[in-house]
């Protein structure tokens, strides 16, 4: 009998110490194929099993008083396929929240980052990114070891300024500081009314240290190298409705940046996209469609630079929690010649929430 008193106080005690923690996550995977074909040259047909995003994470808080609160989250990648590692993968922070608003820290999503959840609804892979999402648009999304503070909601407006340190940019300097700076600033601005809403997104950076990866996003036939470069930002208004079943939205972005030396043009992108929904019971049929004006390179416009886009499909929620996903993406860039690159993709997933 004593044991058994025993052995009930103990499985308690890590409830009782979770009380204010909330587990959450989702699971997301399925089958996606895909196909590219350059100027004359097409690929084999890919096909494979994918994590669309696959997470999982701890949010909690705490009353401290007078309508303050400390909240806190972690939260990290957890794909069906493996390989991924580490904690707080994602987006992971410790702050206070009351009538004034939120302070948070750690590693925090951009505004940019959270205005493509209204134009953006798709899963995908990472791999497939560009052509099953909106992902030429979102290559400017990140997230940033930083400090944000958000406003209250004041008659539908609100607005949110985050700041990433230069030490936390590029950490392996911060001893010397004998490289630039790569602190960066992000302001976004939204409004929210019966269901209309309308947001703007920016950021700028004195310096970015840009991978080739991200320069083939900017423009596929990109003649830039992958270095640092100064004077980065990027600005995006996004507008639409969403309620009664029905979701419609508009986005416009521009980029723009220089190479890190004396005299230097700027490389500037313009994009605009429109996605529509209409959810009818169970299902809801969607479209998007984005298209990439010329990008300039060193003041230049890049003749094969442009792109058009199209991704159509579906979900059907099974139940709250659980939805059957299928898509199809088609993207272009350059009209024709052999600069021409063409990605048609596919995929038939499950996502399941908790």
């Amino acid at each position: 009998m004593k044991k058994s008193l025993i052995a009930l106080t103990l499985a308690a005690l890590p409830v009782a110490a979770m009380a204010d923690v909330t587990l959450y996550g989702q699971i997301k995977a399925g089958v996606e194929i895909s196909k590219v074909k350059e100027g004359k040259t097409s690929s084999k047909t890919a096909t494979e099993i994918a994590d669309y995003g696959s997470r999982i994470g701890f949010k909690g808080h705490e009353h401290l008083g007078s309508n303050l609160n400390a909240i806190w989250q972690v939260e990290q990648n957890t794909s069906i396929a493996g390989g991924d590692s580490g904690f707080a993968t994602r987006e992971s922070f410790l702050g206070l929240e009351g009538g004034f608003g939120k302070v948070r820290a750690g590693k925090l999503d951009t505004s940019l980052k959270n205005s493509s959840d209204s134009f953006d609804p798709w899963e995908s892979s990472n791999a497939n990114a560009d052509a099953l999402q909106l992902g030429k648009i979102k290559r400017v999304d990140t997230r940033k070891v930083s400090v944000r503070y958000d406003t209250p909601v004041f008659g539908g407006f609100s607005a949110s300024v985050q700041y990433q340190p230069r030490d936390n940019a590029n950490p392996s300097d911060k001893y010397d500081h004998a490289v630039k700076s790569r602190e960066s600033y992000d302001l976004g601005l939204n409004y929210e009314n019966s269901g209309f809403f309308g947001r703007y997104a920016g950021s700028y950076a004195k310096r970015a240290d840009l991978t080739s990866g991200y320069l083939d996003a900017f423009n596929h036939n990109t003649t830039l190298a992958a270095g640092t470069y100064k004077d980065h930002q990027a600005h995006r208004l996004t507008a639409g409705y969403d309620a009664n079943n029905l979701m419609v939205a508009v986005v416009g972005q521009y980029e723009g940046f220089k190479a890190d030396v004396a005299g230097a043009k700027k490389n500037e992108r313009t994009e605009v996209g429109a996605t529509a929904a209409y959810r009818f019971g169970n299902v809801t049929p969607r479209v998007s469609y984005a298209h990439g004006f010329k990008a300039k390179e060193e003041g230049v416009k890049q003749e094969n630079s442009a792109y058009n886009q199209v991704i159509v499909g579906a979900d059907y929620d099974f139940s709250k929690r659980t939805t059957a996903l299928v898509s199809a993406g088609w993207l272009r860039g350059a009209e024709s010649g052999p600069h021409k690159v063409e990605t048609i993709s596919g995929l038939v997933g499950l996502r399941h929430k908790f």
